[in-house]
């Protein structure tokens, strides 16, 4: 094999592994060892900060700025490299990071959206609500406050804004937390801006502890994708039923075994609420874990039907536990039509096991 084509081929192959379309996800890429805080803009490659604002950059090459810092301690969700932003202070300062896309999103084609962030030790606040600003070209605004969300919706063409309201704060300090949603691409979309664009009295917050820095809220934030829908499906399903004093992991996805239903239709067999019973049990004894609950079908129908049958489902199952005691707000709700079978479609056997519901615990 040539030189020419081994090298085609790994790229070949790397397109296949990866279909992340944000370039330098994790900010490993960098012209210079950072030194100093607030060099985002300045050092790390294919971003960049859409403000005056001084966004950090924070690498394991550095001794002054690394994995200890001037705003706590934390180590990379993934490489050497993360980023840090003021999301809140009294004056409304503001901080963002602004990425770019490897190609331009398509009309009409979903799209999930994932980033980790943690809270840093010596900030005094937390927050719940973040938010991306995408856009075709880069914001360069000559202020170091809050971006204008109204004045950049209304000057810009092709800008959209999507919130992302968390129903709980993010606190997590020693690891990293996941945020994550789907979007349907408005077919402009080349830059994105992520960051809070809440005024200071409009912004939802929690006081963590004292600080030197009083009411202000600062966030490492790291592993940026954003990849086609059917890429989203959790791997490593397991079936099983929840027997008592079991342990389910964190992040990983198990099928409710007897949780199904009947062709075309949402309501729960009387048999499934056994194991939902176990399964509010669990959470009632874990009160710190958040639940993702996944509804599916099988592939007779319409796709739209679909879609709608397997989201319905999931939101059953939720309903059922918030029936039971559970708070709505521990609760995420998703449907994924008929994309994701877990055997052919070919027998009414078959079928029936397709037409489930999932769920995926995570640590709020």
């Amino acid at each position: 094999m040539n030189k020419t084509i081994f090298i085609t081929f790994c790229l070949l192959c790397q397109l296949m592994v990866s279909q992340n379309l944000v370039l330098n996800p994790s900010f490993e890429e960098n012209k210079l060892c950072p030194s100093v805080i607030g060099s985002f803009n300045s050092l790390v490659t294919d971003w960049s900060t859409p403000n005056l604002g001084s966004t950090d950059y924070f690498n394991t090459c550095s001794i002054t700025v690394g994995v200890d810092n001037f705003f706590g301690n934390q180590r990379a969700k993934n490489g050497q490299a993360y980023a840090g932003m003021y999301v809140m202070t009294p004056e409304n300062y503001r901080e963002y990071i602004q990425g770019k896309l490897t190609q331009t999103l398509t009309i009409g084609e979903k799209y999930t959206i994932t980033f980790y962030i943690s809270l840093s030790d010596n900030t005094s606040h937390a927050i719940r609500d973040l938010g991306i600003l995408f856009l075709k070209e880069p914001l360069n605004n000559n202020s170091d406050k809050l971006i204008n969300l109204n004045e950049v919706l209304n000057e810009v063409k092709n800008s959209y804004f999507v919130l992302i309201n968390s129903p709980e704060f993010y606190s997590e300090k020693e690891n990293w937390e996941k945020v994550t949603f789907d979007y349907v691409a408005k077919g402009f979309e080349q830059f994105f801006i992520i960051g809070n664009f809440d005024t200071k009295n409009r912004i939802v917050s929690i006081k963590i502890q004292e600080s030197k820095t009083p009411n202000t809220s600062y966030y490492y934030i790291d592993s940026i994708s954003i990849e086609p829908f059917d890429k989203a499906k959790p791997k490593d399903v397991t079936t099983q039923i929840i027997e008592k004093n079991q342990f389910l992991e964190r992040d990983k996805v198990y099928t409710l075994k007897n949780v199904l239903f009947d062709f075309d239709k949402h309501d729960l067999l009387k048999l499934s609420t056994i194991e939902l019973d176990q399964l509010y049990n669990y959470l009632k004894l874990h009160p710190r874990l958040q639940i993702e609950i996944y509804g599916h079908t099988d592939d007779v129908g319409t796709e739209k039907r679909n879609d709608e049958l397997s989201i319905l489902r999931a939101k059953t199952v939720a309903l059922y536990l918030i029936s039971k005691g559970l708070n709505g707000n521990r609760i995420i709700a998703r449907g994924y039509g008929a994309r994701f079978p877990i055997t052919s479609n070919n027998n009414e056997e078959g079928r029936l096991q397709n037409r489930r519901v999932e769920f995926k615990l995570i640590a709020q």
